[in-house]
């Protein structure tokens, strides 16, 4: 596949992101986001606030700072879920190694007998 766009400059982006009509009020803080987290993996976040998806023109009062602002909580929100599911995890691992080894003893998990193979 070819792509016909060429590479733009952190400044460019900002330029198309304006002139598409999304509200920047501290192009150097754009400009930190973008350089580090990509312009397209932002766009996800702004895809809501698109008033048209084939000109990716913006609705009125669309701010680069709402969209960051959304970027942190689901970042922040990922990693709660991330930290719960491990929880679990460690949690659910721990009673069946307790539960095999008391049963089974304490070199159950090595007994292919004990397990169903498929």
């Amino acid at each position: 596949m070819q792509f016909t766009t060429p590479p733009k400059s952190f400044e460019e982006q900002i330029d198309i992101l304006v002139d598409r009509g999304m509200v920047i009020n501290d192009r150097n803080r754009a400009k930190r986001y973008l350089s580090h987290l990509n312009y397209y993996r932002l766009a996800a976040y702004w895809l809501p606030y698109e008033e048209d998806h084939l000109t990716h023109r913006f609705k009125p009062g669309t701010n680069f700072d709402l969209v960051v602002d959304h970027y942190v909580f689901d970042c922040g929100l990922r990693l709660l879920v991330m930290d719960a599911i491990e929880r679990i995890e460690v949690s659910i691992r721990t009673q069946w190694a307790y539960h095999l080894s008391h049963a089974y003893g304490p070199h159950a998990h090595i007994q292919p007998q004990l397990f169903k193979i498929k």
